[in-house]
């Protein structure tokens, strides 16, 4: 999968770009912040290791959004590009298995998990499974929804599966074929026009903002 990015510009000027990328070593400090910042259960230092340099049927992405201005949420000061998701994949005897997926929550509810989800799932298809599975808590209940969108179904469930002691619900997409590649194609266009018009809409939210404190 090539690198994504996707430039966003109001009144002529950059307002800002996102990308999707392969993760690099030099990523995994950034990503074990945020991994322990939305999970109760973070991934030691050696899981990404091993998963980047030795682990050949894997891939790692990381989302990064680049500020034309300051923001002014996390981090808390500007900085040229901040990591604001990542996801990971590996393909084991012809089957996918989406191992972590997240978004820091300043950024959810914008497509950018579902814009992970879809990159993991291209991915997975060019490595050439023929199914694909991952793990969810039960009680994950917007993770749950977006999942049924791209046609996983429950196969099972794992036993006090995560370190809290919650069970983990085991899903499947049980046929990766052309229809579903297609189907990834039309959603992938669908998510980054909402993704285009909510960060603009953001953008332009901000601009009112600094507009209205230098009137003050």
């Amino acid at each position: 999968m090539s690198d994504l990015s996707k430039s966003l510009e109001q009144q002529g000027k950059d307002a800002g770009t996102y990308r999707i990328r392969r993760m690099e070593p030099h990523d995994i400090h950034t990503v074990m912040m945020l991994d322990r910042l939305v999970f109760s259960d973070p991934w030691p230092e050696s899981a990404y290791t091993q998963e980047i340099y030795f682990n050949p049927l894997a891939a790692y992405f990381v989302l990064e959004f680049t500020h034309a201005m300051p923001h002014w949420r996390w981090p808390w000061k500007p900085r040229n590009a901040t990591l604001i998701g990542f996801a990971g994949m590996r393909v084991e005897q012809a089957r996918g298995h989406i191992s972590t997926l997240a978004i820091h929550q300043d950024w959810r509810g914008m497509g950018f998990g579902e814009l992970l989800l879809i990159t993991a799932l291209e991915q997975t298809m060019a490595m050439k499974a023929s199914a694909v599975m991952l793990e969810v808590r039960p009680t994950n209940t917007p993770a749950r929804k977006l999942y049924s969108k791209y046609a996983f179904i429950s196969i099972g469930r794992h036993t006090r599966y995560y370190q809290d002691g919650e069970d983990a619900l085991l899903l499947e997409v049980p046929r990766l074929d052309a229809a579903y590649a297609q189907k990834l194609a039309e959603c992938r266009q669908r998510v980054e026009q909402r993704i285009e018009q909510l960060v603009e809409k953001r953008i332009q939210e901000r601009l009112s903002a600094q507009d209205l404190l230098s009137r003050q």
